[in-house]
């Protein structure tokens, strides 16, 4: 009970960061915020690993560019993306749209992988997509239309866009520290650096530095380090943590609560209220996800979570 009590803890947090990022982009650029967070994060990671674990300290010449694309995709494009798409939404609605991971990642281990998919699994599929339709046919004045179908804004485009990026930098991820021996911290932390330095590369570019990108410094710098320390410690400590006791596949399943967290946080803290949309397309993409990872568990590609309590 206690480890299912730290899954919701952790999905709360997670939905929690797009209610706080929204309140930092107040003070700074979607790029700036990114790659401030990022480069501190990743600092921190490698100081640790020098520090606790030295021996795994390493980075091989062949390895860097594998390790280049995973903080492109993974790192870069991923956030960059989510906090440009987010600054334009409610969080609630961004972290709905973010949730498509999943999916995306389904897809890709079908075609990267070759993993199989049954009939239950495709139906399940098809439904978690449909079930993104009613959220996408509403928009906010401030989205930017982009005229596709009449359907996708700019916004839109770009959370879904920062999905697709990290379901391929995490399949990117899981290749390099399964074979080449590579410890998780250490692959985060070369990655999480490289992506900040894209991105701050990227700010300088197009937010035109005279001075750096900040409104009020004091504020930046708080929300900053308290995303950095939520996001990239805290909530990746906890969900390393978490893997010993169930599967990836069971953690991405709860993951589907962060959309609630967020829109509750952004009730709280923004003053956002979702539409009866935001909850029509909750609930298909809940249960077309529930039917593929109920197959997932019959194909035994899941253990049952109360099977692997500690």
């Amino acid at each position: 009970m206690q480890s299912q009590a730290l899954v919701f803890l952790l999905c709360a947090m997670y939905g929690s960061i797009f209610s706080f990022g929204k309140l930092a982009l107040n003070y700074t650029s979607p790029l700036f915020l990114t790659g401030s967070r990022m480069c501190l994060a990743g600092l921190i990671l490698l100081l640790y690993q020098f520090l606790f674990h030295r021996k795994g300290f390493i980075l091989r010449k062949e390895h860097l560019w594998p390790l280049v694309w995973i903080a492109i995709t993974g790192v870069y494009l991923t956030n960059a993306l989510e906090f440009w798409g987010l600054q334009f939404m409610e969080a609630g609605k961004a972290c709905f749209l973010y949730s498509f991971t999943p999916i995306a990642t389904a897809i890709l281990s079908y075609f990267w992988f070759g993993e199989k998919l049954t009939y239950q699994k495709l139906i399940g599929l098809s439904l978690g997509i449909l079930g993104f339709i009613p959220i996408l046919i509403t928009h906010s004045s401030t989205e930017g239309h982009t005229g596709f179908l009449r359907l996708l804004s700019l916004a839109e485009l770009a959370i879904l866009g920062a999905a697709v990026a990290t379901s391929i930098g995490w399949t990117l991820m899981r290749v390099m520290v399964k074979n080449h021996s590579y410890s998780s911290v250490m692959s985060n932390a070369i990655t999480m650096l490289g992506g900040g330095i894209f991105s701050l590369i990227h700010s300088y570019f197009a937010d035109g530095w005279t001075t750096l990108p900040v409104q009020e410094i004091y504020p930046f710098l708080g929300w900053m380090v308290f995303l950095c320390m939520l996001s990239n410690l805290i909530c990746y400590n906890l969900h390393a943590h978490l893997l010993k006791k169930f599967t990836a596949t069971y953690l991405s399943f709860a993951g589907l609560t962060q959309p609630i967290f967020a829109a509750f946080f952004g009730w709280i803290f923004l003053q956002e209220v979702m539409s009866l949309y935001f909850w029509i397309s909750a609930f298909c993409v809940t249960v077309g996800l529930y039917m593929y990872y109920r197959e997932e568990l019959k194909q035994g590609h899941m253990v049952k979570p109360w099977s692997l309590r500690a």
